[in-house]
């Protein structure tokens, strides 16, 4: 099939049986790789879509993507049910599979106002002054994004009981049977780590994945890649200039 590719972006796109990483610079046509290989995968190497795994970091990339591969391959959107943000694929496994990890269903996510709510009165529980609310969240945040939640805690020691802290809210977070953000991926981690049938079904399932903006990926989430990857069927693409964890050069 003709993309309109490059020679190398074509070789990237057609490059099968071994672990893929493009990097490139911005504008380069890195995403459009990406969707073109989705394309070549269902159309020519008869890959089924809905088992395919297709990544993007914004809800509107995941949009835009499935718009493409309309163009691309002659198939309506709802083809495509796994074109996802990580945080909307984790959470589609997690709420089919959140009885294994204690919750029941439905499971709920709480918003930031929520969140914040929770905080206030994990904090008000343990005595510590609202003003240090924000540094608490961050603290947590980090480690709920990191692949050792307690390591990560245990570096954040200027603030006061923060151990407990985190304990409190999440607990909180389980009374009303609700996750923040950050959970979904780590309790995806943790489901997958953890129930082997859960994770054999999901490698089972995904025959291919496929990661854009790989640069901005953390921790918890190349944990999460590895734990539902089979047989090296794996194609990322990104620009390391571009990363959010580092400065940039």
């Amino acid at each position: 099939m003709d993309f309109g590719l490059t020679p190398s972006q074509r070789e990237a796109v057609e490059l099968i049986g071994c672990p893929v990483l493009v990097a490139a610079g911005a504008g380069s046509g890195k995403t459009r790789t990406l969707t073109a290989k989705m394309a070549y995968l269902v159309n020519v190497l008869g890959y089924d879509p809905e088992r395919i795994l297709a990544i993007t970091f914004t809800n509107k990339a995941a949009e835009e993507m499935k718009r493409r591969l309309e163009m691309m391959t002659g198939r309506p959107a709802e083809a495509f049910p796994w074109v996802r943000t990580f945080h909307s694929a984790c959470f589609q496994i997690l709420k089919e599979h959140c009885e294994l990890l204690g919750y029941s269903r439905p499971l709920s996510i709480h918003s930031e106002h929520q969140q914040r709510m929770d905080m206030k009165k994990a904090l008000a529980e343990l005595d510590i002054d609202n003003a240090y609310l924000n540094a608490y969240r961050a603290a947590i945040s980090r480690a709920k994004n990191s692949d050792d939640p307690w390591g990560t805690l245990a570096s954040s020691g200027r603030l006061h009981r923060i151990r407990e802290v985190f304990e409190l809210y999440n607990r909180i977070l389980g009374q009303h049977n609700a996750v923040d953000f950050d959970d979904i991926l780590l309790l995806t981690r943790e489901l997958l780590s953890k129930n082997d049938h859960v994770r054999r079904r999901y490698q089972e399932m995904f025959e291919y994945v496929l990661v854009d903006e790989f640069q901005d990926s953390n921790a918890v989430q190349c944990r999460i890649m590895d734990l539902v990857l089979r047989d090296g069927n794996l194609t990322v693409v990104g620009d390391d200039y571009q990363s959010i964890y580092q400065f940039r050069g």
